[in-house]
């Protein structure tokens, strides 16, 4: 029986406990229906409690994981997580959208672990702005945009770079609003409030989050719909167990 499922692909990190990366992501999509694929970036050392270090895979190592992908399945979404240089993502960003124009892009920007591991310098962010015309959704917690800010308003850099792409600044770590996010495009702000839920502490869910959204824009839906459908989903997650590794269900229909 052919398979109708969108194809959504993961380019991220390898995360061992699975809380996180190209593990998490692809539960995620299967979870949304989406048939996941995954092409790592990284190796790395950790469990859901502690970042040990890392490996980064080498361009043409990644580039020869990707290519096999792209010939042979029409992928609807790709979700990207950790790259060692968004030099090197503009570059397949632009293999994807060659083969894929419509093939909608989301990055969660991951700039630094939890655990405190920075993952990129300076000079590596600032090629970050160069690439966001190129991709449809970028999903930074307020922590991560306080570094892309440099000491800047937060809010203020957003609005600034939806000038360039839809941005959703998570609440997660936001001083007063605490899980309410904020859609942001063309400076134009959509609020996307938060329920009252008993959160646990997740290991991975700006992950969740981000692989929720693009197994919903891989369906079709619009990019403030894939948000909202996307939090529902990572609340549901944050609740589901008192761990740090949470439990992925089937949550969101699709109609």
């Amino acid at each position: 029986m052919e398979n109708f499922r969108p194809f959504a692909l993961s380019l991220a990190g390898f995360d061992p406990s699975g809380g996180a990366g190209v593990l998490s992501d692809i539960k995620t999509f299967e979870a949304h229906d989406a048939q996941g694929f995954g092409v790592t970036t990284a190796i790395t050392y950790q469990t859901a409690e502690d970042f040990i270090g890392m490996n980064w895979m080498s361009a043409d190592v990644v580039t020869a994981q990707l290519l096999p992908l792209i010939e042979k399945y029409p992928l609807s979404a790709m979700k990207i997580g950790i790259v060692e240089d968004f030099h090197l993502m503009s570059n397949w960003i632009g293999l994807i959208k060659g083969f894929f124009p419509t093939c909608k892009i989301v990055l969660d920007p991951v700039l630094r672990a939890s655990a405190g591991y920075d993952f990129h310098d300076e000079k590596t962010i600032k090629w970050l702005d160069k690439v966001l015309n190129s991709i449809d959704l970028i999903t930074p917690n307020w922590k991560e945009m306080e570094i892309l800010a440099k000491g800047g308003d937060v809010l203020e850099k957003a609005r600034e770079l939806s000038f360039k792409t839809h941005v959703l600044l998570k609440g997660g770590h936001h001083p007063t609003e605490k899980g309410n996010d904020i859609l942001i495009y063309k400076g134009k702000e959509v609020m996307i409030e938060g329920k009252d839920i008993n959160a646990y502490e997740k290991h991975g869910s700006g992950c969740v989050l981000s692989s929720a959204i693009a197994a919903q824009l891989a369906h079709g839906k619009s990019i403030e719909e894939a948000c909202r459908r996307g939090k529902d989903y990572i609340e549901n997650f944050l609740e589901s167990d008192p761990s740090r590794l949470g439990q992925h269900t089937v949550l969101v229909q699709h109609d």
